[in-house]
């Protein structure tokens, strides 16, 4: 039997790693990899919405035939929820393998948003990086995600055998290594929206607009393409090390939605609404997070205009996507490779009148997001799978791959297990959170609720796949069932939430 074997094997997996029984592996366990543990290669991308997505919706105006292909050697997982939004308290939860949600230990961190959820990885919490290290695996993360790269996630970096970070995300250099020549008001004209001309937007676009002029001049220097490119490097390198983990995590398709212009090529070249009339290419469209569609002044065929703006940021980091993959295949490694891919959430675009990630608006836009693994072997490749997976997940179903014994403290479940015919414990519902909204669902139904119950919202997803009609009153059973559901998850109790942290519960 190979570690992995032994780690599956009820009742003697701690015992096998010579745990003894009044220890506590907790935190750190003591292991070693399995003798055929094959490498690992996590693959994230931000702000992406599965139905923009072939494999999950063929009607898609973004064309990703690279997850395509990839979904057909995976299994793909048809809802997979992030336990916890947006971009920050996702990437705690994938380093540590916990849960984030209900926030109960969040208080404002210098450094990052003062929104709830927020928060660098504790010192009470393991990272996985360093789980596999301490394993013997040798560890490397590419990102340009302007988070990682600060100050507040140094902790993780310092896990990592290669850390390799890239500032190329100019809008939201202030969170890492503040950029100093921006662009002037003049240049940054053509792509700001005449409602955001007063708005912190305007920094952010003269910050944005500033680092490319001066660093970005093909298509190969866009930020994804800068990552990827970066992560094909370390594949030269890690080959000669195995097994290895490698992290590629990318902070497109985030906004600006700034795709190359020969990406933009293959939408219809004709101008669309009026700001396009008038000269202006709204990559910025909103004040972030969000903005209601009203106040922006915006007509129907520039919205359309801004959803392919994002459909073609997309397909550039499809196309990336794609030539990392092929050069798996390249050094002989694509069959010794797990390979695992999720994004930590979407994005709304005009739906619900809204664009951007506003947290009252809990809808699929925000919560649907893709998720498939590839085994080394290919087994099942192509299936689809029920199972509602999730971002704390992903650290425990990595070390499984490995044979590493994963901290008790990690909360996710091991996935692995599907492959060898099983299921892993059944997840009833799923819950997620965002700041003080929460989110529960059972496949069918969802509940969009703010944190201390004022206000519930309930959607059949089956009769009514837009999530339009509120049926809170006509099925309060089903709005109490969910709510319970968050209790349950939350520990019995939900944490009273202030504007620097929670304050009760």
């Amino acid at each position: 039997m190979t570690r992995r074997d032994l780690l599956q094997s009820a009742g003697i997996g701690g015992l096998a790693l010579g745990l003894g029984g009044c220890a506590s592996d907790d935190f750190e366990p003591e292991s070693t990899f399995s003798p055929d543990a094959p490498n690992a290669l996590l693959i994230i991308t931000d702000s992406t919405r599965a139905d923009y997505i072939g494999a999950y919706n063929r009607d898609s105006i973004a064309k990703t035939p690279n997850l395509d292909a990839l979904s057909k050697e995976s299994v793909t997982f048809d809802l997979a929820v992030p336990e916890s939004m947006p971009t920050g308290p996702v990437r705690r939860c994938v380093m540590s393998g916990m849960r984030g949600f209900p926030y109960r230990d969040w208080a404002v961190t210098p450094g990052l948003p003062a929104e709830a959820g927020w928060r660098a990885i504790g010192p009470e919490q393991p990272i996985f990086t360093q789980v596999m290290g301490d394993a013997g695996v040798t560890t490397a993360y590419v990102t340009d995600n302007p988070f990682l790269i600060g100050p507040t996630f140094a902790g993780f970096r310092r896990t990592l055998d290669y850390a390799e970070p890239d500032f190329s995300q100019g809008a939201y250099r202030f969170f890492n290594k503040p950029f100093a020549r921006r662009a002037s008001r003049a240049e940054i004209a053509p792509y700001v929206l005449p409602s955001l001309s007063d708005t912190v937007e305007l920094g952010r676009l003269q910050t944005y607009v500033g680092w490319n002029n001066l660093y970005r001049h093909s298509e190969r220097q866009y930020a994804a393409a800068r990552v990827c490119r970066t992560g094909m490097h370390l594949l030269d390198e890690l080959q000669h090390q195995e097994p290895f983990f490698l992290g590629i995590d990318m902070f497109d398709p985030h906004e600006a939605f700034d795709p190359p212009p020969s990406v933009m090529k293959q939408f219809p070249p004709e101008v669309k609404g009026n700001l396009e009339k008038a000269g202006i290419i709204p990559i910025q469209p909103f004040e972030t997070p969000a903005d209601p569609v009203d106040k922006l002044d915006i007509d129907d065929d520039t919205l359309e205009r801004i959803r392919e703006l994002y459909a073609a940021e997309l397909m550039m980091v499809d196309t990336w996507i794609g030539r990392v993959l092929n050069k798996l295949d390249d050094l002989g490694l694509a069959d010794t490779t797990a390979v695992y891919y999720m994004s930590d959430h979407g994005v709304t675009l005009g739906e619900h009148g809204i664009i951007g990630k506003s947290r009252s608006r809990l809808h699929y836009h925000l919560y649907h997001v893709p998720c498939m693994i590839r085994h080394p072997e290919r087994k099942l490749a192509g299936e689809r799978h029920p199972f509602f997976a999730s971002t704390h997940d992903i650290a425990p179903t990595l070390l499984s791959f490995m044979g590493v014994r994963a901290p008790g403290v990690m909360t996710g479940e091991d996935l692995t297990v599907i492959f060898d015919g099983k299921d892993p414990p059944e997840r009833q519902y799923f819950t997620a959170s965002y700041a003080d909204y929460l989110l529960s669902g059972d496949g069918r139904h969802i509940l969009i609720a703010q944190s201390e119950g004022a206000e519930r919202r309930l959607y059949d997803t089956q009769e009514d796949p837009g999530e339009l009609k509120d049926i809170a009153d006509d099925d309060p059973e089903k709005v109490d069932e969910l709510w319970q559901a968050l209790i349950d998850d939350a520990g019995g109790t939900l944490p009273q939430l202030g504007e620097n942290g929670v304050v009760g519960g």
